[in-house]
This record gives structure tokens, C-alpha cells and sequence, in this order.
């Protein structure tokens, strides 16, 4: 007997197991595979989202410790709906980030989309400005594009300030781009199989739902498997546990910055701060050490030397807030939240910036108020 026949012999009793196995499976009617579908459980103000994960409740209005926030019908803490007219002589900026973005803990007229809208409104003449919010708890790169993808191109915006940091480089329950996989509902081939279906798709729900709150899928929980296992020490050398791993974050960068140019858009970063950055540290954990690699030190680097390899404009808020004769525990209103007087300083230094580089939005410096007259809004 040749030896392809013994192989093929020798074969012959486990495919007619897996045959069986498989007729088996669909007499008894076991479960197909199928795309599991995000729960946000006890998270208030948002819903699961198989194409975002998770996302703030369209048209919604809740009270918070800080006040009233209102929820546009599209998702955003943002009063302009993408289905209003832009004017001839409007410019239209949006900023996409997690929650500091967002503004957790301040009022709506206190966040940092708002503090940039008047603050550009005060410099221009004759130009209306309108600042897109497209901050969302928890969003990371692999959101915020799928986010703009979904409503933020339909604003029409003329520049993106991308200020998406710390949920990217976060140690958490899960990955993104493997999220994602388990809500596209793209599988393999053996998604076809019953047999292979009726074993993966509970693993899949207990990988799904793994240290998660009542209830919640894919929403950021404690961190599992390696992820559990990393100490601040050990951080240094683990960036490729973060839900985006650096390169993948990097490339997010780059998909950004061509989305942008490929909707007559400009680009320019913001990365945030944190009060590390100004020489507070209030988490659960001992202190850095001097010289200690931070989780978002890493990414701070990385982004800077892609920005400038592409000449993308940056203002780092670390330095903005490191700078500033503002007491620093005054620009937070936790470990890594600006306050309102946080958000007015971030405000005034992308301002500022826009204003040395008015090309960003079309412009040019005689679209800019002279210093002494720009207290005086429209």
C-alpha cells in the first residue's frame, strides 16, 4: 500500500466521526455561529453597538453630578445635527477623544468642543465657526473611525483634531480589533459547520463577557489572561497588551489622517493629559519611579515622530498643562478628567494653533481678529 493510501486510510475513521458529528449536530438543531451582540448592562446613558461596540444613547437628556447632559439624535453630546445646513462662510472643526473629550464630570457648556467654539468665534472675522463633539467614554481609534465613518464625515468638517490617547494604550478586559471580530460576524470557513459551532460559540460568550459587569459584553472591564498580570514596573515592555497595540494605532493614524484628505478635511493631534503630567498622582498604586515608562509615555513618542514624518500640526496638553501658572489640581476634576478650567486652557492653546496655522480651516491671517480685539465676540 502506498503511503498516500495509509494516510488516506488511516483518516477514513476520524471523517466519519466528524461526518457523523456533523449530522449529528444538525439533527439535533445546534446553534450556527453568529455574531455576538454588545450589551452596555448597567452602563448608564449607553447601548450596545455591533458596528461601535458601545455608544452614547441617541436623544437622550439625564442628570449627572455635574447637571443636565442632552444626547443628540445621532449619539453625540452635540447640539448641531449633521442634517443642518452648512453656510457658505461656516467652518466646521471636529475633536474625537474618550471621556476627557467627552467632558466627564462638567457641564455642557463647560466641555472642551465648547470652550474651542467660543474661543475660535472671539479670534475670527466674518467666519462662524461650529465644533463637533465626537468624544465617547472609552473611545479608542478603532471607534473614533468608525464613528466618523458613521456620522462625523456628514458634518462636512473642514478640520479633525484627533485626541484619542489613553483608551487606545489602556490594559484592558479585551482588544479591539478582536472585539470587533466577534461582532462583524465575519467568521472562517468552519463557521459553516454545526459541530464546530455548537463548541465555539459558548467559548466565544465566556470570552466575550469575561470579567465584564452584569449583564455587559464587550464593554471595558478587569483585565484578563496577561493582561491581569501587568504591573506598573512591567508596563514598560507591554504595550502590546493595550486594546490598540501601538502599531495598530499608528496605522490608525494614518487611516485617519487619509479619511480626512479623502473628505477635503485637514488633520492635527491633541494628545491628552493626565496629572502625572503635572506631578499629581492620585490612582491606588505607588507612585512612578523617577524615569518610570507610563502606559501612554510610549504613545506620546510614536505620535510625535509620525506627525512630524507627515507634517501634521501637535499641541501636547502635557506641555500646555505643564505650563501653565494655573494651580495644576485645579485642571482636573479626577486623576485624568480636565476640569472646566482644564478644557479652557486646552481650548486656547488648539486655538491659538489653528490661528498661527490658518490653513487648517481654508483661512488666512486676515481672517483673524488682531490681539486687542479679540475679546469682542460676534
Amino acid at each position: 500500500m502506498s503511503p498516500l493510501r495509509r494516510v488516506l486510510f488511516s483518516l477514513a475513521p476520524l471523517l466519519l466521526l466528524l461526518t457523523v458529528g456533523e449530522g449529528g449536530a444538525r439533527l439535533v438543531g445546534t446553534e450556527e455561529c453568529q455574531a455576538i451582540e454588545p450589551r452596555a448592562g448597567e452602563w448608564e446613558t449607553m447601548v450596545g453597538d455591533a458596528n461601535l461596540l458601545w455608544r452614547l444613547e441617541p436623544d437622550t437628556l439625564f442628570e449627572s453630578p455635574a447637571g443636565t447632559t442632552q444626547i443628540n439624535s445621532v449619539g453625540l453630546r452635540e447640539s448641531l445635527e449633521p442634517s443642518q445646513e452648512k453656510h457658505a462662510k461656516e467652518k466646521r472643526i471636529i475633536v474625537t477623544g474618550d471621556s476627557s473629550i467627552y467632558g466627564w464630570g462638567v457641564r455642557d457648556n463647560e466641555t472642551y468642543a465648547i470652550f474651542l467654539e467660543r474661543e475660535l468665534r472671539s479670534r475670527l472675522n466674518g467666519t462662524r465657526v461650529e465644533v463637533i463633539n465626537l468624544g465617547v467614554p472609552g473611545y479608542s481609534t478603532e471607534q473614533s473611525i468608525r464613528l466618523l465613518d458613521q456620522v462625523g464625515w456628514s458634518y462636512e468638517p473642514d478640520l479633525i483634531v484627533v485626541s484619542n490617547l489613553f483608551s487606545d494604550c489602556n490594559i484592558d478586559a479585551f482588544q479591539d480589533r478582536t472585539a470587533f471580530k466577534m461582532t462583524s460576524g465575519e467568521g472562517s470557513v468552519l463557521w459553516s459547520s454545526r459541530l464546530y459551532c455548537s463548541m465555539y460559540m459558548p467559548w466565544m460568550r465566556y470570552q466575550a463577557g469575561l470579567n465584564q459587569a452584569t449583564n455587559s459584553i464587550l464593554m471595558p472591564g478587569i483585565p484578563t489572561g496577561a493582561n491581569a498580570a501587568v504591573s506598573l514596573e512591567k508596563i514598560d515592555t507591554l504595550v502590546d497588551l493595550s486594546r490598540v497595540p501601538l502599531p495598530d494605532y499608528l496605522e490608525n493614524l494614518d487611516t485617519m489622517l487619509s479619511s480626512a484628505r479623502a473628505h477635503g478635511a485637514q488633520m492635527m493631534l491633541a494628545p491628552l493629559a493626565q496629572e502625572w503630567d503635572v506631578g499629581i498622582w492620585n490612582v491606588p498604586m505607588p507612585p512612578p519611579t523617577e524615569g518610570q515608562v507610563l502606559p501612554w509615555f510610549p504613545y506620546r513618542d510614536a505620535q510625535a515622530e509620525w506627525a512630524e514624518a507627515r507634517g501634521v500640526g501637535r499641541v501636547n496638553f502635557a506641555d500646555v498643562f505643564a505650563a501653565t501658572d494655573i494651580p495644576k489640581a485645579a485642571l482636573f476634576v479626577d486623576n485624568m478628567h480636565p476640569s472646566p478650567k482644564g478644557s479652557k486652557l486646552m481650548a486656547a492653546a488648539v486655538a491659538e494653533h489653528i490661528a498661527e496655522n490658518p490653513s487648517l480651516l481654508g483661512l488666512t491671517q486676515a481672517d483673524f481678529r488682531p490681539p486687542s480685539s479679540q475679546n469682542q465676540n460676534p
